[in-house]
């Protein structure tokens, strides 16, 4: 039965991986990551759909039909694309490929996976990615995998898909030397912590590793939390004011809060939201993701050249993607995230939802290719945890 799991689970990790592109692997051309991936997602599609008609898939969480209303925005999207901008659903079923990787929630169901093979399957990817970033590291500045690397604040930047893995995956080894004071945890975290700062000179990384761990440290078991939390923001704040590590990333926010009604972010959400709609339905919607040789890829290049991405816009995208339903969705999701019982072993979840939440206004972890994956598991993880509090009849596992 342990080769068995093993080998699905080595399946899951693998398919993982292809989403990821191979972590953005640079000697592999693109259409080919694109017609692999688009593959994966018809193949996930008619598992899923065979698991509703053997009735092996039954909706028994409310996150169930939030994940299938969000898979239910791409198709409604494509819709859109057509009707207002010409597109067409092959290129639309293309150009969205990435989101596919929602399918994997389902999967899970189906086969009921339990959550110590999920955190398995985290923790493999966590390893895998913290590799990554060191082989980057030694490579640079032509790094093996990335699909964006560069000198910038003072440091090196580079930026790979799952990195959302290095998130999730050190959050949950922070909330384990909470739960079991074991040092080895604890340096897995401080891992994430060099490579997700340190080796992307990313702001909001920094605010969202500095925010989880606090929300770990508050809602742990450790005696006098609030006095230590209260003692290591002082000494946060010190270090972050004095300490010349910081001095780019302080540098650049001080010039976008000078100039901030210039700032192309804000520029950018304007346009996404008033310009970028071809009419009231594509507002509540979306105009869907562009393909090509479409006038919606036209619309969005000519927004690329004003320097307007929706990378740079949160779920500003989502509205521009996916219209008024994408963003409810997401707003149920982080609901449903934020909602769940405060229990030591799983706020590492909280964590990494907050951490998506510091991106929801200029950045896009939220529909980021390298996140999607470790979001879905961070989705179906919150399912396992609060089963029981729905009515849920134990199936075998598979």
């Amino acid at each position: 039965m342990l080769k068995k799991y093993l080998f699905v689970d080595g399946i899951i990790i693998v398919i993982i991986i292809l989403f990821l592109q191979f972590f953005s692997y640079t000697k592999l051309p693109d259409i080919k990551l694109i017609l692999i991936v688009s593959l994966l997602g018809v193949l996930f599609f008619i598992f899923t759909i065979y698991g509703f008609f053997t009735q092996k898939f039954k909706t028994k969480h409310p996150l169930d039909k939030i994940v299938f209303a969000f898979i239910c925005c791409f198709i409604i999207s494509a819709f859109m694309a057509n009707i207002y901008w010409n597109q067409s659903f092959e290129s639309s079923l293309k150009s969205c490929s990435n989101f596919y990787i929602y399918l994997l929630y389902f999967v899970f169901i189906i086969l009921n996976v339990q959550q110590d093979r999920v955190e398995w399957i985290l923790k493999v990817l966590f390893f895998l990615s913290i590799i990554i970033f060191l082989i980057d590291y030694a490579t640079f500045p032509e790094p093996l995998f990335s699909y964006r690397s560069e000198e910038r604040r003072n440091g090196i930047t580079i930026f790979f898909y799952g990195q959302g893995f290095t998130f999730l995956g050190g959050f949950y080894f922070l909330n384990k030397f909470f739960e079991e004071k074991k040092i080895i945890y604890l340096c897995w975290f401080l891992a994430a912590c060099f490579c997700l700062f340190m080796l992307t000179q990313a702001r909001m990384n920094l605010v969202a590793l500095a925010l989880g761990f606090f929300v770990l440290l508050i809602f742990s078991n450790i005696s006098m939390r609030y006095l230590l939390s209260f003692a290591l923001i002082i000494v946060g704040f010190v270090f972050y004011s004095t300490s010349s590590l910081f001095t780019g990333i302080k540098d650049e926010t001080s010039a976008q809060a000078q100039f901030y009604k210039e700032d192309v972010r804000v520029q950018a959400h304007t346009y996404f939201l008033t310009e970028m709609q071809g009419g009231l339905p594509t507002q509540i919607f979306g105009n869907g993701l562009p393909g090509s040789d479409s006038d919606l890829e036209v619309v969005a290049r000519r927004a690329k050249e004003k320097g307007f991405w929706t990378a740079d816009v949160g779920l500003t995208g989502i509205f521009s993607y996916f219209g008024i339903m994408g963003v409810i969705v997401w707003l149920l999701f982080f609901y449903n995230a934020f909602k769940t019982e405060n229990t030591t072993h799983t706020m590492y979840l909280k964590a990494y939802f907050l951490t998506l939440l510091t991106t929801a206004i200029a950045g896009y972890s939220i529909f980021e290719p390298g996140y999607m994956p470790a979001t879905v598991l961070a989705l179906y993880l919150i399912r396992c945890s609060t089963l029981s509090m729905y009515n849920y009849e134990e199936t075998d596992p598979i």
